[in-house]
């Protein structure tokens, strides 16, 4: 009786796992891009370098319009226009928060830690959060040159995909009054 009850215990676990494994693997292959216009999940950031804390949601933004700058170490553009992303959050920090992602294939924990422990006390210190190698947040904004800006409004839906160009005065007020912004989407 213990051996036929556990056998059919281990039976049903197996065929759980099966089917869990098998929900895991399609949810994955489900992941598309996202498109201006498109709500986005509540994503977690778990490997955040520089900040409050380490893990981070969209959540903790409520009300919030949210900035995602792609960037990698390597990246000169990117770094050259950190100041600019820092200005832009001091400046609207009541509204905006900007996070810094570096998804770069290249660049590893160690290095973006590195990266930005020494600019610590400098004039150009890293204040801004920074997420690392986040693979959700590639599938969904998926591109191939840095830097790579995605807007996303108060209301979690993206609202643009843009160049550096486009992070004005103008378009990030537009942006955080939740009216509509009509700019060039970036391609990759």
């Amino acid at each position: 009786m213990k051996k036929t009850t556990l056998l059919i215990v281990m039976a049903l676990l197996c065929q759980f796992f099966s089917v869990y494994a098998q929900g895991v693997a399609e949810n994955k292959a489900l992941v598309k891009p996202l498109n201006i216009g498109d709500r986005v999940p509540n994503l977690t950031f778990t490997n955040v370098i520089n900040g409050d804390r380490q893990t981070m949601r969209l959540s903790d933004f409520k009300g919030k319009a949210i900035v995602l700058d792609f960037w990698a170490t390597w990246c000169s553009a990117c770094i050259k226009f950190f100041p600019k992303m820092y200005d832009l959050q001091s400046r609207y920090g009541k509204n905006l928060q900007v996070i810094l992602i570096d998804d770069s294939e290249s660049d590893t924990k160690e290095k973006v830690e590195a990266f930005v422990a020494k600019r610590i006390g400098n004039e150009d210190e890293i204040s801004l959060p920074v997420a690392f190698h986040d693979s959700l947040t590639k599938a969904l904004f998926p591109h191939r040159m840095f830097p790579h800006y995605v807007w996303i409004g108060a209301d979690r839906r993206v609202k643009a995909i843009t160049a550096v160009a486009d992070l004005n005065t103008a378009n990030i007020e537009n942006f955080i009054a939740g009216r509509s912004l009509y700019l060039k989407r970036k391609e990759y």
